[in-house]
């Protein structure tokens, strides 16, 4: 399973605060920023776009002479929880890098 630890006080950090609030999300303990590592989104996405595409595929079997409608809804909804089960299974968490204040390139007067 995934680490879902803080990675600057390592407290486990809740996986319904993970799947909740992906890029928001603060350290219970420190109040850290955190939010989902790369590599967790990217197994999130494969995983989503494969469960979609089986669902796409297994939609026709299990309901035959369903209209093509039932096979966007299943594609949609084997999408959001197969990602959803990627991130439960790779949830990495790391600190969430400080936005740059966009200024005017200028110098001021």
């Amino acid at each position: 399973m995934g680490n879902r630890k803080c990675p600057l006080c390592f407290v486990n950090v809740p996986w319904t605060s993970v799947l909740a609030r992906s890029y928001e999300m603060e350290c219970p303990a420190c109040r850290a920023p955190l939010e989902l590592s790369r590599y967790t989104r990217v197994i999130s996405g494969f995983t989503g776009i494969t469960g979609g595409m089986i669902a796409v595929h297994l939609t026709p079997l299990i309901f035959p002479g369903a209209l093509w409608v039932m096979r966007v809804v299943a594609g949609f909804l084997g999408f959001g929880m197969a990602s959803a089960v990627g991130v439960w299974l790779a949830g990495d968490l790391v600190v969430r890098p400080k936005a740059e204040i966009a200024g005017f390139p200028h110098a001021s007067t």
